[in-house]
Parts: C-alpha cells; structure tokens; sequence
C-alpha cells in the first residue's frame, strides 16, 4: 500500500555540512550492497571512509546511495546524504512517529565515534534508527577496524571552506605511492535557505550541486559533468592547477566555473607539495 504523506519538515532538522579547514591522514574505506530483495543482488549501496592521524580518527562519513530497483524512478541510485532524498523522507507517514530521518542517524553514530575514537562495538541510536545504520554503516565500519592497526598506503587530503554566501566547497584528494588516485570536488548549499545569498539557489539548501536531483548550472555544462571530465584530467595529468584542455579553461565562464574550486585547490596542492606527497616528476 502506498504511505500516506504528511507534512513535517518544520519539525525536523539535519545537516549536511562538513568540517571546514583541513583534514588529512590514512585513508580507509570499505563498501558493498547490502540488505537485498529476494532475488535481487543490488538492493542498497553502503560507503564508510575513515581518516586517521597518529591514531586519532579525523574523520568518519558514510554515505548510501539507493538502489537501482527504488520504486520512486527520481531516487534510483540517488545519493541519500546530499541529494533531497531527506525531504522525501520527511513527507512520509513513518517519519512523523521518530521525527529523524537517515542523515541525523548517520551524523549521529559518526559524532560517538571520532568522539570516542572507535570504530567497533556498541553505538546509540537514535529512535527509529534504519537499516542502513546496522546493516551498513556498522558492518562496513568493523571491517574497516580491524585494518586500522596497519599502516592503508593511501593518504587523504580534503579542505573546506565558504565559496559564496551560504555555499561551502568541499575538495577531496587520496594519493598512494606518490601518486593522486582519486579527487572530488563537491559544492554544499547551507542547511538553511535564508543563509543563501543567491534567492535562486535557496531551493536547493540541505543538498550539494554533484548530487542534487534537480539542481540547474548557471553555465552550459553540468557540475556533475564538469567536474567528471576535471577529474579524469587530473588522474591523467597529476596536477589539481592543470585545467588546460577542459571547458571553460578560458573565456567568459572560467571565472564561474572553476573560481570557486580554485580557492580550494591552491591550499591542497600546496599541502600536497609541503608533504612531499607527490612524485617530483608529476606534470
């Protein structure tokens, strides 16, 4: 039977925000499908990464993203974190008895771990707690500690900041023998759409540009898209400055497409350089 709507969203709140500033150390992450239909290999898609520094946790996030199968054809394989799938939830019947949806059961397990500093064993919930949280997040989590004993070969970079009122720049950097083998460069609206400078982008709020279901560029090519295309450019070419080649690397869009990441990668790449992270022979 369909579940009834209701309208709750006045009554809930949850956030999407990252830290701001640098985070960088050993980098983990595990992931897989889990809890699948009958008869259906690849129901729900769990992602843990964990970073630590001298045996401190620096960060920890889990994201899930839907499946393929998911009856509402818009959130087939839609990331549930960044995308509205919250507000889809938050106009459901179910969540109007817990007044939670899964972003505040993940942000929450998070939270007790870098606070306790432990990936393994008992965690609280919160009420109404899904199955991605003890199906997912937790089983991908041991997997995870009982690696980080050993040193993981890969090293995370990530930095973010305000680009624009009410929009945060996230970029992501994992390198391994002195090379970059993975970047993501990710743009995240406020939780709040009055924090919004631009009145056309306050629909948007709670969710990022790579991952919103409905979200218009302001320049003739997706942000997904764009930033799909930089990244294999800087796989190839080991350099996050490089931008030679890519749409917009002249004339009158570069500035709004590629300003805001720029003020972010300047600080990675210097990072990256003050580390000796890279081989000395990159492009």
């Amino acid at each position: 039977m369909r579940e009834k709507t209701v309208s709750i969203l006045n009554s809930l709140s949850w956030s999407i925000q990252p830290r701001l500033g640098l985070t960088k150390g050993e980098y983990y992450r595990e992931e897989g499908w889990f809890t699948p239909h009958p008869g259906d290999s690849k129901d729900f898609y769990g992602v843990l990464e964990a970073v630590t520094e001298k045996g401190k946790l620096q960060m920890v996030e889990f994201n899930e993203f839907n499946a393929p199968t998911y009856y509402i054809r818009k959130y087939q394989n839609a990331n549930k974190r960044y995308s509205d799938y919250a507000f889809l939830q938050a106009s459901r019947e179910r969540t109007a008895s817990t007044r939670v949806v899964l972003v505040n059961g993940m942000t929450y397990v998070e939270e007790q771990m870098m606070r306790e500093n432990r990936l393994n064993g008992e965690f609280d919930f919160l009420t109404g707690a899904s199955n991605s949280i003890r199906e997912s997040m937790l089983v991908l989590a041991k997997k995870i500690s009982e690696r980080l004993n050993k040193p993981s070969g890969r090293y995370y970079y990530g930095y973010a900041q305000s680009v624009e009122p009410g929009i945060t720049g996230r970029l992501q950097v994992i390198t391994e023998k002195g090379q970059i083998i993975s970047c993501f460069y990710d743009e995240i609206f406020a939780d709040h759409p009055e924090e919004i400078e631009n009145p056309d982008l306050r629909v948007y709020y709670r969710q990022s540009k790579y991952y919103s279901l409905e979200y218009v560029s302001d320049f003739p090519c997706g942000f997904n898209a764009l930033f799909d295309m930089w990244r294999e450019h800087v796989l190839e070419c080991q350099n996050l400055l490089d931008l030679s080649s890519l749409r917009f690397s002249e004339g009158e869009f570069y500035d709004r497409a590629w300003g805001n990441y720029l003020k972010l990668a300047n600080v990675v790449w210097e990072e990256l350089h003050k580390d000796g992270a890279l081989k000395k022979n990159e492009k």
